[in-house]
């Protein structure tokens, strides 16, 4: 299901909610949930207690973050993809005092403006270079990284939001953005129980519910849809076949609306999808991996096993 799916991110706003809608089901892409607004409220997903990934993660980068930061050496360069508060980026600015600069890539410029203050106050030797951008589409850091070592850090989950064989392209993009002879740290969320995952991703009224349903609000400031968030249920299921959680936002009743001047009718109950969520296994990760090109260093999880972050190089063997 949705796997042949035009792209919807390569479109303004308005452009690919108005794609998103004509589809069968409808889905929104999930890089729209990220407004000023949504990058705040999801950090309140990191904290709630049935979200293990922002706990686990921390775990594995208190174990590793010395290991990873002696193979990236001095003088280089960390890039943060989708910064967001930069915490977690705390645990590797610790373990790398030789560390040439940090580079935050955030599309939420607010937020990323202010972690930058914040972090330029608390690592006062540091030279720390925020771009404003939506690291889904091409920019250029040539002019920040320089000639040193380069590590790419993609905490959290969100490569797991991407269908495999974007996230094999999007791997594969790296390859340009960072420069030959680069490492790469991602975070992957593992496939576990579904009574795990479903308690993840379920939280009728809690920070979830209301970080998903903030896409009616976005609708509504910029679009001028006027959509009622009364009218809205959130729910995420598992996908067994596909090994993946799609959450979704449900009418519940039927709701006719307009976006770019067409008429959507969006029937009750019909699922709106806004994510998927991919559980890999360190395996089935490690080869996606290799097919973009990339060696792995090394593969980790915390001592629950739920989560895991992979280092890569994409170095040649010696």
């Amino acid at each position: 299901m949705f796997d042949n799916e035009p792209n919807l991110t390569d479109l303004d706003f308005e452009a690919s909610v108005a794609q998103s809608l004509a589809l069968s089901p409808p889905r929104i892409a999930s890089k729209w949930l990220y407004d000023d607004k949504g990058a705040i409220l999801f950090e309140g997903i990191v904290s709630s207690p049935d979200y293990y990934v922002g706990r686990a993660e921390l775990e594995i980068l208190d174990a590793h973050a010395g290991e990873i930061g002696a193979a990236l050496g001095a003088g280089g360069s960390l890039v943060e993809l989708g910064s967001g508060a930069s915490t977690k980026v705390r645990k590797l600015l610790d373990a790398m005092p030789r560390l040439g600069r940090y580079v935050p890539v955030e599309i939420s410029e607010a937020q990323l403006l202010e972690a930058a203050a914040t972090l330029r106050d608390d690592y006062p030797g540091l030279e720390i270079v925020p771009i404003a951008a939506d690291f889904t589409k091409d920019f250029d850091l040539t002019a920040v990284v320089g000639d040193g070592p380069v590590l790419g850090f993609f905490p959290g989950s969100t490569l797991c939001n991407l269908l495999p064989a974007n996230s094999e392209a999007f791997l594969r993009r790296m390859h340009g953005l960072l420069g030959p002879d680069s490492f790469f740290l991602a975070g992957v969320d593992l496939h576990k129980e579904p009574e795990v995952l479903l308690a993840a991703y379920n939280e009728p009224g809690g920070a979830i519910w209301d970080f998903n349903l903030n896409i009616l609000d976005r609708m509504n400031r910029e679009l001028g849809t006027g959509l009622d968030r009364a009218d809205f249920r959130h729910e995420a299921i598992y996908n067994a076949d596909l090994r993946r959680i799609e959450a979704a936002i449900y009418p519940l009743r039927d709701i006719v609306v307009r976006v770019a001047g067409q008429t959507f009718d969006l029937p009750a109950e019909q699922p709106i999808v806004l994510e998927y969520s991919h559980k890999y296994t360190l395996e089935t990760f490690a080869a996606l991996a290799a097919r973009a090109g990339w060696h792995t260093v090394d593969a980790w999880t915390d001592h629950n096993q739920l989560f895991s972050m992979h280092f890569l190089t994409n170095r040649s063997p010696a």
